[in-house]
């Protein structure tokens, strides 16, 4: 959704930059959901920095906070994982989906603002990263028996579970990014039409109150999906 308004465009006219998007590859780099994209991984990186600056032994702060966020989730990802060292080799992946979706999908919740998540480039580009680490990790733990993932439990089955598996594993591509895209844009659209139809006031704050809560369900199922996929491919086939 192509907002009427929005700050970083603004921003990006008065320095004579194209901020609306085109055919070049200029003004496809500064297109408006990469402009918010990029300040969302900023947003990340100054929060990372003002947290671990000046390290406490008893936390307090915004460093109490990221590590409630580290450390619960890291427990998180033990827990479905299974195992803490192989949990630590997607931790950082699936930290940093959490991080920048969460951040990214309350940016659009901010007047002159819009989530990143709600184009369908960014969150294809977050799933397509977490479809190549996760087939990585299967290659890497199980060599070339990983294909036994996708053959099924009976051998004189296994052609057919092999596309049938095949066909669902491509089908995961489509559903984690749409899931995220659709969700956020659907917020969009609906809380541009109510500020065009009944004002810019009362009448968007009901779903602007259930958008905070969408926008961190939509980070979390995003987390989980992946670490899911992880687990299934670094454990054994049966």
């Amino acid at each position: 959704m192509e907002h009427p308004l929005l700050f970083l465009s603004i921003v990006l006219d008065a320095l004579g930059l194209p901020a609306h998007g085109g055919d070049t590859v200029l003004a496809q780099v500064l297109a408006p959901h990469m402009q918010y994209d990029y300040l969302a991984m900023i947003i990340c990186v100054v929060l990372a920095i003002l947290a671990t600056r000046r390290m406490e032994i008893i936390p307090r702060g915004l460093q109490n906070v990221m590590e409630m966020f580290v450390g619960g989730l890291e427990d998180f990802v033990t827990e479905q994982v299974g195992d803490r060292q192989k949990a630590r080799m997607i931790f950082p992946m699936v930290a940093t989906f959490g991080y920048v979706i969460l951040i990214s999908n309350y940016m659009g919740l901010i007047p002159g603002f819009m989530s990143p998540t709600a184009n369908i480039n960014v969150t294809l580009g977050y799933t397509v990263i977490a479809i190549v680490a996760y087939h990585a990790l299967g290659i890497r733990f199980h060599g070339f028996k990983y294909i036994k993932h996708f053959m099924g439990p009976i051998p004189v089955m296994a052609p057919f579970f092999l596309v049938v598996e095949t066909f669902s594993h491509i089908g995961r591509i489509a559903s984690l990014s749409i899931r995220l895209f659709g969700n956020m844009m659907s917020k969009e659209m609906l809380l541009g039409l109510l500020f065009t139809m009944a004002g810019p006031y009362l009448a968007p704050l009901p779903i602007m109150l259930l958008g905070t809560l969408v926008c961190l369900l939509q980070a979390f199922i995003f987390v989980v999906l992946p670490v899911t996929y992880c687990a299934e491919a670094m454990a054994e086939a049966h």
